[in-house]
């Protein structure tokens, strides 16, 4: 309760918490008020007859103008918010809890094989793990049919699973992925805490493992679960928007016509990560504002994420130095004693 206290008044993880907060909440409030309906701009003529090019830019259609089905980047931006945040929550929470059961049992039950588990995780780190989920996904997800000319005959491929199977398969992937490495880095931080002189005391009293994890672990492996939590977050944003480029989105894509009858993908979600793999393409037109919508808002997401992990590791550090021992405290200078029994004279 106390590091709760430190924590929100700490700037940079307050910053954050509220920027975070407020993008997500505005969302779920639309998603309530107006069930997440998108206004639409039709072609607009100009006095003379003309059409005028769309998609519409800031100026016509303020704040962030339209794409190229009419929509309103505004709007859209904040339906997607909620579905951003809470994917990376979501996967963050898939990757993070079974790694503390598995860095558990690796810890007391699997020492002996530890290091070669810990040698197979520090090899997946050197395999692009973008390439990886983009692979299995792409094996996994039928995104849209295809047709097949086999001997002169049209075949259909296979059909796309029903919309929540992709949303499922997509998120347990991308969090199966980190499970090793997160099992192994838990596995670490348990052994750290582990070696302490008090749980060697508490063993040589006959505390079980099972006490000693939660009376004794516990309090010091919670702040660090944290951390990683954060930054699986982070992460995990960046691997999003990693595969979306490469045209995998979450809960996939719909083909339909455009305000000029052209036939283009259209995120099912909204999710930014899928807004930027739809709007990529737009870098090399005339309107790469469109792709730097997205980019923006989730380079502001992943900043807030960030400034929340380093107000928080702010935070333990203030903490630690006061759990400090009274010696250390000593040699740092705030105490100065010459007796180590004789009173202690703070200067």
């Amino acid at each position: 309760m106390y590091i709760v206290k430190r924590l929100f008044i700490n700037k940079l993880f307050l910053t954050g918490f509220v920027i975070i907060s407020t993008m997500f909440l505005v969302s779920i409030l639309y998603f309530l008020i107006f069930n997440d309906r998108i206004p639409t701009t039709p072609l607009l003529f100009d006095s003379s007859g003309k059409p005028l090019p769309a998609p519409y830019s800031l100026k016509i259609f303020p704040p962030f103008g339209t794409d190229n089905f009419g929509r309103d980047l505004f709007i859209v931006m904040i339906v997607g918010a909620k579905y951003t945040i809470a994917a990376g929550l979501i996967i963050t929470f898939l990757r993070v809890f079974p790694s503390i059961w598995i860095g558990l049992f690796i810890h007391f039950f699997l020492q002996k094989i530890e290091r070669p588990l810990k040698s197979i995780a520090d090899a997946l780190n050197y395999f692009p793990i973008t390439l990886l989920a983009f692979l299995l996904l792409n094996v996994i997800l039928v995104q849209e049919v295809m047709i097949y000319n086999i001997d002169g005959v049209l075949v259909n491929g296979p059909e796309p699973l029903p919309y929540w199977n992709r949303v499922v398969l997509f998120l347990v992937v991308l969090a199966l992925l980190f499970i090793p490495t997160n099992s192994i880095l838990i596995s670490n931080e348990v052994k750290a805490i582990y070696n302490n002189e008090f749980i060697e005391s508490s063993r040589t009293l006959g505390a079980s493992n099972w006490r000693i994890v939660t009376k004794h672990i516990k309090p010091f492996l919670v702040p660090q679960l944290a951390i990683i939590f954060l930054r699986d977050f982070i992460q995990t944003l960046i691997l999003m928007s990693h595969i979306a480029v490469l045209g995998l989105f979450i809960g996939g894509f719909t083909r339909k016509d455009d305000l000029f009858g052209q036939p283009d993908k259209l995120s099912n979600s909204n999710e930014w990560s899928g807004l930027l793999g739809m709007w990529w393409d737009f870098l090399w037109t005339s309107y790469p504002w469109i792709a730097f919508i997205p980019i923006i808002f989730l380079s502001i997401l992943i900043l807030s994420a960030k400034g929340m992990m380093e107000g928080l590791t702010n935070v333990l550090t203030a903490v630690d130095r006061l759990r400090e021992p009274t010696e250390k405290r000593i040699e740092t200078g705030f105490i100065k004693s010459d007796n180590p029994f004789q009173r202690v004279k703070l200067y």
